[in-house]
């Protein structure tokens, strides 16, 4: 017995209680699958040994797709191993099984959960954004902090992931005292932040005390307590004991404020003795600010939340349109669909070869971010289908830009919306962003392409390559006079490696007459005309990226899922758990009950449960 016949056995025990799962299913796990795939060994990565109730089996549901795919597909188990075939009967009940325990996830048939998010510290974008909304600081001390790492849905606000190395500490310190330097080298600037100074009528403790109440009111985005700025009051009367004036003496304390656990933390708290609670009305200020702006609350938003209305449908949807309205709102482009598409790898990672690509500087490198953060803006802004992600027909592009894909009547270095009339080049796909950081420094790489749409569009990762997959040539011009693709049937003879590329490559070779930084080309590296016909499992075939978009748009289940599941998890900032796929069906109706329109959908995230409540536990 294999471990698809375990799985099958799995599956028919879902809906039993866990006492029943562990008693019925966890036996047949222990003596079928556990040699290959438990604690001690894990066969091609797959381990079974941690499913041992209707929880965990619930927990690991993008495990159990993955296995019905293969099973379905007849993949697996692999046809060498003669002795583990399942008959044609049995593949398809366990198909049918796995798919029914799936289905409980669209329809909830579980205890519901809004999810905890753990606390989190600010990362170097929010932390950016936020001293410069709180201070009016224009530079970016977060440059020198340590890079943040990817968490949950594969982004950066996520508060498993926002580890605090010791190297932090050093740095918020030296942060805050060059915040405060540059306050202090422009009077204007320091003006405005000392809201309060002593007079006749005003004794400087007085001053700043009303100056310290409203900066830390703002930086720790709740009501303050007296403890909150007894430590910063003492330090004050220090400071003025020892003959200060008082803008010297208030220098230190307003520096403190930058290096306080309120600041640098979202912290939200807990209610003893509930197993969930709404959250209160400034953490919900707070929630909404990070998500649209990735910063903090503004003055407004804080009003609301004092006086306890925005927690009112009608005053909270105006507020979301105003957040989304304002210029800050880019930041979903740049940190949300950056790091979710990937372009924003191309600051930093993408290496096109300079003798290879001379054309790519770092002026046109920063064009093709900003097309692709101007594009997303322009959904966003006028409240367009999430679908023009796929088959656009305009973009937005600067002379420089247009040069390089060879677009013309488009002048200066402002970037404007561009229509366009090759159908190859609209939506996501025809941007050079992500064909660049889709390619390696030589040559495009139609696994990369393919693996990137697989994974970042419609949420079906390929598994990772076996051990003994090899490597690919790092050049496509060949000494043989190969084809990079006639390279790539080769590698693909291997039985470990050809299951996999058979569905990821062809969507990478229908965009095989794009180069490796995006250019459109008839001809490849060798001098040979580009072939780009590919055929999907199921004989699906296409050969131009106009056809792929088409097939993508045409089946966009899998798509606007993906794309919900992505934009809630950034929400929220947690790794999305079982008990929110159903959250995420609903926004998906939300999406297609209001013709596929972005604005909608995150009016839906905001007023969603997980985003406006709390569990004690995950």
């Amino acid at each position: 017995m294999t471990r698809y016949l375990a799985i099958l056995l799995l599956a028919a025990a879902l809906p039993a209680t866990a006492d029943d799962f562990a008693r019925a299913a966890k036996p047949l796990l222990e003596k079928h699958c556990y040699s290959c795939h438990g604690a001690e060994k894990q066969k091609g990565g797959i381990e079974v040994h941690q499913l041992t109730s209707s929880d965990a089996a619930l927990r690991n549901h993008r495990f159990l797709e993955n296995i019905a795919k293969q099973i379905e597909s007849g993949d697996m188990p692999p046809e060498d191993d003669v002795d583990t075939l399942p008959t044609p009967d049995e593949r398809a009940a366990m198909v049918r099984e796995i798919k029914t325990v799936l289905a409980k996830l669209e329809t909830g048939s579980f205890p519901p959960n809004p999810g905890r998010t753990t606390i989190r510290r600010l990362n170097r974008n929010e932390y950016n954004y936020t001293v410069r909304d709180l201070f009016g600081v224009n530079f970016a001390p977060g440059r020198e902090f340590p890079a943040d790492g990817a968490g949950g849905e594969g982004f950066d606000n996520v508060g498993d992931a926002l580890f605090i190395p010791p190297v932090l500490m050093e740095k918020y310190l030296s942060a805050s005292r060059k915040i405060i330097e540059s306050l202090y080298a422009n009077p204007t600037q320091l003006n405005r932040v000392l809201v309060a100074k002593p007079t006749d009528k005003i004794q400087p403790e007085d001053a700043a005390r009303a100056t310290l109440t409203y900066h830390a009111t703002l930086a720790f985005r709740r009501r303050i307590v007296p403890d909150d700025l007894s430590a910063m009051l003492e330090l004050f009367s220090k400071n003025t004991a020892a003959g200060m004036p008082y803008e010297q003496a208030i220098r230190a304390p307003l520096q403190s404020l930058l290096v306080h656990p309120a600041f640098l933390f979202r912290i939200e708290k807990d209610q003893p003795g509930k197993t969930e609670w709404p959250i209160d009305q400034f953490e919900l200020a707070t929630r909404l600010s990070y998500f649209l702006w990735a910063s903090m609350p503004d003055r407004q938003l804080f009003k609301l939340a004092d006086e306890g209305k925005l927690t009112d449908p009608a005053i909270l949807a105006s507020q979301i349109e105003r957040l989304l309205n304002d210029r800050r709102s880019e930041s979903i482009s740049r940190h949300f669909a950056g790091q979710w598409l990937d372009f924003d790898e191309l600051r930093e990672v993408a290496d096109p070869d300079p003798k290879r690509f001379p054309t790519f500087t770092p002026s046109l490198r920063d064009a093709m971010v900003r097309e692709s953060i101007e594009f997303f803006n322009h959904l966003i802004r006028e409240n367009r289908p999430v679908t023009e992600l796929l088959h656009a027909d305009y973009t937005y592009l600067n002379a420089e830009l247009a040069r390089h894909y060879g677009i013309p009547g488009v002048a200066g270095n402002d970037f404007r919306k561009v229509q366009l009339t090759d159908p190859n080049r609209g939506g996501i796909i025809g941007h050079a962003s992500i064909l660049t950081v889709t390619s390696v420094p030589l040559r495009t790489s139609p696994v990369k392409r393919g693996k990137w749409i697989l994974d970042n569009l419609l949420g079906t990762p390929p598994p990772p390559p076996p051990p003994d997959a090899g490597e690919l040539p790092a050049d496509d011009k060949s000494p043989d006079g190969l084809s990079f693709r006639q390279q790539l049937e080769l590698h693909r003879q291997k039985p470990s490696c050809n299951g996999c590329h058979e569905s990821i490559d062809p969507l990478g070779f229908g965009l095989e007459n794009f180069d490796a930084i995006g250019r459109w080309r008839d001809n490849d590296a060798n001098g040979q005309p580009v072939d780009s016909k590919a055929t999907l499992p199921g004989d699906i075939s296409f050969s131009t990226p106009a056809e792929l978009k088409q097939l993508l748009a045409s089946s966009d289940e899998l798509f606007l899922r993906n794309f919900c599941r992505k934009l809630l998890g950034y929400a929220l900032g947690r790794p999305l758990e079982y008990y929110d796929e159903p959250v995420i069906t609903q926004l998906v109706k939300t999406l297609r009950t209001n013709d596929l329109k972005l604005r909608p959908l995150i009016h839906a995230i905001v007023t969603s449960k997980p985003f406006q409540n709390r569990s004690a536990t995950r």
